[in-house]
């Protein structure tokens, strides 16, 4: 099964058990800058029961389910994982978070056609997916942070960005990526 397929089962199964969802990481990020294959999946989830008992079970026959619960460090987030049974591609399903910033996120979120796989999902606005990724500054995601704002520039709320980067100590890092994009023509 490949990534479309993978990410579209994860969709299918949440969207029917009625889990209210968002998606995250680099296939959120594809969205607003450069495509480009990934090896995961982030979901944001509002977990709730009886409907996550149902979706693991719906996933179950593509699916595993470590069985243990992991802590993201930089905010505290709880996430699941699941590995599909053949490949190597991880679901990591992180749990809605108290964070400031998550709930903002969450509250700004918007449908949106995912740019590689041409099916509608809910999804973080262009800024905050920045914000994110600021926040975790890994080499990867500085990238996208670039390719983000290369491709979104004209667009972006950046009042709105500028405020959440103030907040996490980050507007140092926003401000090397920007005057490191050439200005466009």
């Amino acid at each position: 099964m490949n990534q479309t397929k993978c990410v579209n089962l994860i969709l299918d199964c949440v969207e029917s058990t009625g889990i209210k969802y968002m998606v995250g990481g680099s296939i959120a990020s594809m969205n607003y800058g450069i495509p480009r294959a990934t090896k995961d999946f982030d979901l944001v989830i509002d977990v709730h029961e009886p409907e996550f008992t149902s979706f693991l079970k719906a996933v179950d026959p593509f699916f595993t389910l470590d069985p243990q619960i992991y802590l993201e460090s930089l905010t505290g987030t709880k996430r699941f994982i699941l590995q599909h049974r053949t490949t190597a591609f991880e679901v990591e399903l992180f749990i809605k978070s108290q964070d400031p910033h998550h709930l903002s996120m969450w509250d700004r979120k918007t449908q949106r056609r995912l740019v590689f796989s041409k099916r509608e999902a809910w999804t973080p606005t262009a800024e905050d997916m920045i914000i994110q990724k600021l926040r975790w500054q890994r080499d990867r995601d500085k990238m996208d942070v670039r390719e983000m704002i290369g491709v979104q520039s004209p667009n972006l709320d950046w009042p709105y960005i500028e405020n959440w980067c103030d907040q996490h100590g980050t507007r140092a890092l926003l401000e090397e990526i920007r005057a490191s994009i050439p200005p466009m023509d």
